[in-house]
């Protein structure tokens, strides 16, 4: 057995709405590196038609959706080329009110499955690898659901062997497995944003976002915990988002604006309460001690101290901004096609590069898998961006144990090579590790005895 080696692959999947830890912030580091004057190199590009879908990544397959001739359809496109490798399309109305129309709702992939809710409520459970129906449900039509303006925009959630919906009152949960239902609350308009998960006082719950209300629910039951009044003319849109034990909302509406809760019980307490941050869409990021947004109203970036409410910086010109995160650096598009990446820091905005990605209205939130960056626009052009020189895919490469050695294997298809190193960072030089590399079958496998105590390994793309 080998003591002290390391495999190091810097990659990480993005398997659902806001990522794996629900929080519009990737783990991956050392993903960005300075492009020139004509921007990030575009890797793929695909059309996936009308909507506001982001993707998700995980096992080498990239995951949307759009709607083409009054038809939605879920795609499944290979991550490394953009290939299509299935899709699976319904009869859904386009229904573009003031915007373009098409589903608002991200694919939600666990494990061999994957999950999607259309506006009209139609959920669906679908192989991952195949795109073959596992089940189906007419959530509107089987409980008798009030439809919001803009159609249903919940991303499924996956908790245990359920899938959680905010649709209802305060959400529906069904047995991931078969579709049946597990629990349900009363049959009222819910808002736009996807349940959150959190812990209660060592309860699993969620937070549901409502037009007027927020709620806590029982991740079990779907019991009501708490409420909190907050109303706001039906466009609750963006996912509340935890700060220290405390919640914070928010919406483009004047009124409420945005608030800092605290939970007490069944009781809640207000911390702070003001108009400087308004999202529209897409919740912002907390890193440290402060949240990073989109406040819509104001076309604008910018930093609120959490602790405060106070707003530490404001960044104007950016319309509608989308924002995600990494190793402590912003992700910004516009609602122009602007990509920005910035230092995440209270003291001012902190530019590092900026480009013009990609044309039309932007209102997805870009999504940091694996390297790379996916951007979209709502008439369905879908790029995936080169963020860095060293594009590692996840699924490619496969590891285990051979006695002492370690066995490298990955696809033939492609252009890779496997390097190491016995340091990161400035001290690390990286050399090829191509000695003995057979072939079988369609993926290459080589055989590596760590020559050192501590030893680092990467797939990289040529």
């Amino acid at each position: 057995m080998l003591l002290g080696s390391t495999v190091w692959l810097q990659a990480a999947d993005w398997p659902n709405w806001r990522g794996p830890d629900h929080n519009g912030i990737s783990q991956e580091t050392d993903w960005f590196e300075k492009w020139g004057s004509s921007g990030p190199k575009r890797l793929w590009n695909a059309s996936v038609g009308t909507g506001s879908s982001t993707v998700s990544i995980a096992d080498g397959r990239v995951f949307t959706m759009g709607n083409k001739s009054n038809r939605d359809t879920v795609y499944a496109l290979e991550e490394a080329t953009g290939d299509i490798l299935w899709r699976h399309s319904y009869s859904e109305a386009l229904n573009p009110i003031q915007y373009d129309g098409g589903p608002s709702a991200t694919p939600t992939v666990d494990g061999e499955y994957v999950y999607t809710l259309s506006k009209t409520g139609k959920a669906f459970c679908l192989e991952a690898s195949t795109g073959d129906e596992v089940w189906n449900r007419d959530l509107k039509q089987l409980y008798s659901l009030p439809t919001p303006t803009w159609g249903f925009a919940s991303s499924p959630l996956i908790h245990g062997d359920n899938v959680v919906y905010n649709v209802s009152s305060r959400g529906i949960a069904l047995s991931k497995t078969n579709g049946s239902l597990k629990w349900k609350t009363a049959s009222g308009t819910p808002g736009y944003a996807s349940p959150v998960p959190y812990d209660h006082r060592g309860t699993e719950a969620f937070i549901m976002f409502g037009p007027s209300y927020a709620y806590g629910v029982n991740a079990a039951t779907g019991k009501q915990l708490w409420s909190k009044s907050f109303p706001s003319s039906d466009i609750n849109a963006a996912d509340p988002v935890l700060y220290n034990g405390k919640i914070f909302l928010s919406s483009s509406s004047f009124n409420p604006g945005c608030e800092l809760i605290e939970l007490s019980g069944t009781s809640t307490s207000s911390k702070w309460k003001n108009h400087n941050m308004r999202i529209y869409f897409n919740a912002g990021v907390v890193i440290g001690d402060y949240l990073y947004g989109g406040s819509t109203p104001h076309s604008a970036v910018r930093c609120i101290n959490m602790e405060t409410g106070e707003t530490q910086w404001t960044k104007n010109s950016i319309p509608c901004a989308s924002i995600t995160a990494a190793d402590t650096k912003l992700i910004i598009l516009s609602r122009t096609g602007d990509l920005y990446i910035a230092e995440a820091s209270p003291s001012r905005f902190m530019q590092l590069a900026k480009a013009k990605v990609i044309t039309g209205t932007c209102l997805t939130v870009p999504v940091l898998a694996n390297r790379s960056l996916y951007v979209r626009n709502s008439r369905g052009t879908l790029y995936k961006l080169q963020m860095s020189e060293m594009v590692i895919e996840t699924q490619p490469l496969a590891v285990n144990f051979a006695g002492s050695d370690l066995e490298f294997s990955w696809p033939a298809k492609g252009n890779f090579a496997l390097e190491s190193t016995d340091a990161l960072g400035q001290a690390a030089d990286w050399s090829e590790v191509g000695s003995g590399t057979a072939k079988e079958d369609d993926r290459y496998i080589v055989r590596v005895r760590p020559s050192a105590e501590q030893q680092f390994f990467r797939l990289r793309s040529e």
